[in-house]
């Protein structure tokens, strides 16, 4: 994920970065900007000269990126095939339409449980600071 902003602090080697409003923005309707006092904090690794003011863009790596969705994604999955052939072995009498039902509750029980454990807990986000733009 790639963003670009404005530098608003340098303190060491960890950068303060106001983003830009993008389109990317309104996927998550600025919660993020929000939450986070709409700064990134982001790691200069690669020793560019920065000064205050710059316009830099930031990136945080693939994997990270990666990883976050596969956490958001597979537990509700699990959840619903889980209890799904859980309630094959409970009731062993019921139609399909029961087992079905009992899955998609689990798994919008599990995508609640998700996104409340991400909000009380949000994943950080390990940006670095890629290069100048201006």
């Amino acid at each position: 994920m790639t963003e670009k902003g404005r530098i608003s602090e340098i303190n060491g080697n960890t950068v303060t970065v106001v983003p830009e409003k993008s389109v990317s923005c309104f996927g998550c309707m600025n919660q993020e900007c929000k939450s986070g006092g709409g700064y990134i904090t982001a790691e200069n690794s690669n020793a560019l000269p920065l000064t205050r003011g710059q316009t830099v863009e930031v990136r945080a790596p693939g994997v990270s990126v990666f990883g976050q969705a596969m956490a958001a994604l597979l537990p509700p999955i699990f959840g619903f095939f889980a209890s799904f052939f859980i309630a094959r072995l409970l009731f062993p009498n019921a139609a399909d339409g029961v087992y079905g039902a009992i899955g998609i509750i689990f798994l919008f029980a599990t995508a609640f449980l998700v996104y409340r454990i991400r909000k009380k807990f949000p994943p950080g986000k390990a940006y670095t600071v890629t290069r100048i733009i201006g």
